[in-house]
């Protein structure tokens, strides 16, 4: 598989549903909501030969939060769209609270 390849659509879903992305091209966070409400953490790392997705876990009282173990490995270009699928899905049907 063409990590570049797959990162950039990754990316490329993302930016269509909205999500903020941090700067990175193997690693980087995609996110919706300044408080973590959809987030993923993204590491293409090619010796590994999958691409890691570590989902936000939210901290507790002494903490403000993290990303935790990998929820996702993507070994495939079938994986990087069913992770794609996700992301379209919880962009539509995330939570929508008003401050």
């Amino acid at each position: 598989m063409d990590f570049d390849f797959a990162v950039e659509q990754i990316k490329l879903v993302g930016h269509e549903q909205g999500y903020e992305m941090s700067e990175g091209s193997r690693t980087f966070e995609i996110f919706i909501d300044n408080h973590h409400a959809v987030a993923y953490k993204i590491i293409a790392n090619s010796s590994s030969g999958y691409i890691q997705v570590h989902q936000w876990e939210a901290g507790d009282a002494d903490s403000e939060g993290q990303y935790g173990r990998g929820v996702y490995s993507l070994r495939n270009y079938s994986d990087v769209a069913h992770f794609c699928n996700i992301l379209v899905a919880s962009a539509y049907i995330r939570a929508r609270r008003k401050d």
